[in-house]
């Protein structure tokens, strides 16, 4: 006799995990997201650059492991992505996903000049059932 083993998704609100809102040029906001009890998170991260792009431009989005009881931030971070933001008022989007574990991410605004609108989401897969 076989068996089955299915995900138990859910799909969070846009913008639970960080809110659709300006992140000011050569800024930086780290968002916390505890998923101990999940099986995994899918993260997608929306940016949509201003009417205007420096050359110096992107969103580098930095993924720190929080580790122990109380728990501490990692030093190094385990995950680094950079959004290219190439186009001016285009919107481009990032996915990555992250197993188990308590994590801090940061998203920091490359373009020292302008600001950028950014929204990211955390869906995730809670557990597995066999059946």
């Amino acid at each position: 006799m076989s068996s089955n083993t299915t995900p138990t998704y859910t799909a969070n609100s846009a913008g639970n995990l960080r809110a659709s809102a300006s992140l000011g040029a050569g800024a930086s906001d780290t968002v916390q997201l505890d998923i101990r009890s999940k099986f995994e998170a899918q993260i997608h991260v929306k940016n949509t650059p201003g009417g205007t792009v420096a050359a110096t431009r992107g969103v580098k989005i930095e993924v720190f492991r929080n580790y122990g009881a109380t728990p501490t931030q990692g030093e190094s971070p385990c995950l680094t992505r950079t959004m290219p933001s190439a186009a001016a008022s285009t919107a481009e989007g990032d996915d990555f996903y992250l197993p188990t574990g308590n994590y801090a991410v940061k998203f920091t605004n490359l373009d020292a000049s302008n600001a950028v609108t950014l929204v990211a989401t955390s869906d995730t897969i809670d557990d597995l059932e066999t059946a």
